[in-house]
């Protein structure tokens, strides 16, 4: 807007038709772009800024980086490194919010209260999967549901938590079928535990603009089958182009790009989600629940599902396609009191639409009476 404004004055000065046009047409087109900026910055982000977050190692917290470059990762797109614990700053108006370290143990896991039972291969283990609200972004690791769940059966299971920042049920299902679950544990799977967002269902289909993860597509018979990974891909699309573009742009010029709103846009911008979207979502689900009960004999899967709206379509479809699936679904809305219409009481802050303490703690407490506990009675 600043370079419309002094594009103007020369316009205004210039004796020849030639040098007006050129600050015209000049001040036309900073006009445009400053206004196309403003749209997208106060409508389709929202008014306020994002949210600024940076990575660190622990040996090295100086040094300012994204995860993209921290947790590269062969079969998941990125992950944890082993053994690595990182360190998390998150800022909101130049105020930080949180500044968290990830412990991370020797698995590539985020690390829970270990079992007092110390012969592990004879002991019952629980498995937890999912994104960021699993994992615990923003919260220490003694907040995170799976160890607020150790704590409150005092530490008789050996839980494990193969949450990551942007995961879906896409990684979840890898880590079963490439082995990654089984090199972790040392236990029989009692229980597993996915928590899911709507959002997962645009994750696994590979619409989201940071979406590196691996990919699958409908087989025969209900199945779903690995075909690699997303940012594997030759896209022929605009988009994907662009996306493959920004990734292979340094760190500090992704960071200055970013800061524009119409960047940002056509960054993280999709198609809307499908129903073949939701047909390879359900597939995956359908077949790490599989997975879970033929793999560890006895051993039961669960959804804690998201409900953020009661009238979200996409939400509506998912409750009933995971429910005519057979599969338990347990909703968060049910979760924590007065859920719908009290988020405030269960974020970390309203620019950061993650679990605070008291929401890790009463799912803990859900999944402890509701899910584990029946299990226990039925099983004895």
């Amino acid at each position: 807007m600043l370079w419309a404004t002094v594009s103007f004055f020369p316009f205004s000065f210039a004796k020849k038709a030639w040098t007006k046009a050129f600050w015209f047409n000049l001040a036309v087109i900073a006009f445009a772009l400053s206004s196309t900026e403003l749209y997208f910055y106060e409508f389709y982000f929202g008014e306020e800024p994002p949210r600024e977050t940076e990575y660190s190692a622990v040996e090295t917290d100086t040094d300012k980086t994204d995860i993209g470059d921290l947790f590269r990762h062969q079969l998941l797109g990125w992950a944890p490194t082993k053994g690595k614990s990182f360190i998390e700053k998150t800022r909101f108006n130049n105020t930080l919010l949180y500044e968290v370290k990830y412990t991370i143990d020797e698995h590539g896991l985020r690390a829970t209260s270990p079992s007092t039972n110390t012969n592990r291969t004879q002991s019952s283990c629980l498995l937890f999967f999912g994104d960021s609200f699993t994992f615990g972004e923003g919260v220490k690791d003694e907040e995170t549901t799976p160890y607020r769940v150790t704590e409150k059966v005092n530490r008789s299971y050996q839980v494990y938590n193969f949450a990551f920042l942007g995961f879906g049920p896409h990684q979840m299902l890898a880590q079963l079928e490439h082995g990654l679950v089984d090199a972790a544990i040392e236990c029989t799977p009692a229980i597993a535990i996915y928590q899911a967002l709507p959002i997962h269902v645009s994750r696994a289909a590979g619409l989201e603009g940071w979406e590196a993860g691996p990919k699958y597509v409908p087989g025969e018979d209900g199945m779903v089958l690995w075909k690699g990974r997303f940012e594997q891909d030759e896209s022929e699309h605009f988009l994907g182009k662009f996306r493959a573009f920004h990734r292979d742009l340094s760190k500090d010029l992704r960071r200055v790009l970013e800061k524009s709103a119409v960047y940002r846009a056509l960054l993280f911008m999709h198609r809307a989600v499908n129903d073949d979207d939701l047909d390879v979502f359900f597939r995956i689900v359908v077949r790490s629940n599989q997975l879970v009960e033929s793999r560890y004999p006895g051993a039961r899967f669960h959804v804690v599902f998201w409900d953020f709206s009661r009238e979200d379509r996409l939400e509506s479809k998912i409750i009933l396609g995971l429910k005519q699936k057979g599969i338990p679904v347990h909703l968060i809305s049910s979760i924590l009191p007065e859920y719908r219409g009290h988020e405030e009481k269960y974020k970390i802050h309203p620019a950061d639409g993650h679990p605070n303490p008291l929401a890790h703690d009463l799912v803990a407490d859900y999944i402890v009476k509701t899910i584990l506990t029946p299990s226990i009675v039925a099983r004895n």
